[in-house]
């Protein structure tokens, strides 16, 4: 596998500074369309990362409201991972994607004598794995089959602590006989971020907080319906190419597209990467 982080990194990285705020981290996130952005100094050195994952860690941490300061007031320098692992651009793919699944990262930034050159993340190695990985794995070879699962009546606030007690980024919304209903994710909760206090809700909005008397939000009322899936007998590198064209980063298995089989998410595909090398080199 000789492919290199330069082959497959992105050059065009978006950045912030220490001293802006969540809010603007957020906003950016949105509007560009990215789950991180690289935290540079006012010289264009890299000092950090902040990923969506941050952000909903924040959310999903909080007390009642009147025990934390306003997101949008909170500094990017206070809640980013501060010296990141990096790579270079003849660093190799299967060494990034080793990197990412040892230490649970979606992104390595790219440095070359010392300066932030791009960015490797997941996507791009799925972006690998359907290039050139077509015919080695069936999706059932590398789906997870032991799954967490939410209720269409879980409230928000619990489906954000359950991602982060579990370490996971997306949950299947299912019935009680395991038909598939819907999918919420880390980004839905992030740009949600509803927060359950006694018999009000705290939601944050990009035009800032409004308190409601209401039951909490749901996960049924954010959850993305109707589910695309795949089957267990597909083509890993199938559902690869469906990740990149559909802008998702998992699907739920199904063999008649109803009652929950299992998941496969990048990261599963992203360890295909690393078996199917170090069984050719075995």
């Amino acid at each position: 596998m000789l492919d290199r982080a330069r082959d497959y990194m992105v050059t065009e990285v978006i950045t912030i500074y220490p001293n802006d705020t969540i809010s603007h981290a957020r906003n950016l996130m949105l509007e560009r369309g990215v789950k991180r952005l690289l935290v540079v100094d006012r010289d264009g050195r890299l000092v950090g990362i902040l990923t969506l994952r941050d952000i909903v860690r924040i959310l999903s941490g909080r007390r009642a409201p009147w025990k934390w300061r306003s997101l949008e007031n909170s500094l990017v320098g206070t809640h980013m991972t501060k010296n990141p692992v990096t790579i270079t651009p003849d660093t190799s793919l299967y060494e990034a994607a080793k990197l990412m699944i040892e230490l649970g990262i979606s992104g390595l930034p790219v440095v070359s004598s010392n300066s932030l050159v791009g960015l490797l993340t997941k996507t791009d190695l799925i972006r690998f794995f359907a290039d050139k990985m077509r015919g080695i794995f069936s999706v059932k070879d590398l789906m997870k089959r032991d799954l967490i699962t939410v209720k269409e009546s879980d409230n928000v606030k619990k489906a954000a602590k359950l991602m982060m007690k579990k370490g996971v980024k997306r949950l299947i919304v299912t019935d009680s006989a395991r038909r598939i209903l819907g999918i919420v994710t880390e980004t839905d909760l992030a740009y949600v971020g509803a927060i359950w206090s006694r018999k009000r809700i705290v939601i944050e909005t990009l035009a800032g907080r409004e308190v409601k008397g209401v039951k909490a939000k749901t996960v049924g009322k954010i959850m993305k319906s109707p589910v695309v899936t795949v089957k267990p007998k597909d083509d890993a590198a199938k559902a690869a190419r469906m990740m990149l064209e559909f802008g998702f980063s998992g699907f739920p298995v199904s063999s008649d597209g109803e009652k929950l089989e299992g998941l496969i998410t990048k990261t599963d595909i992203i360890k295909g990467i690393i078996i199917a090398k170090e069984k050719s080199s075995g």
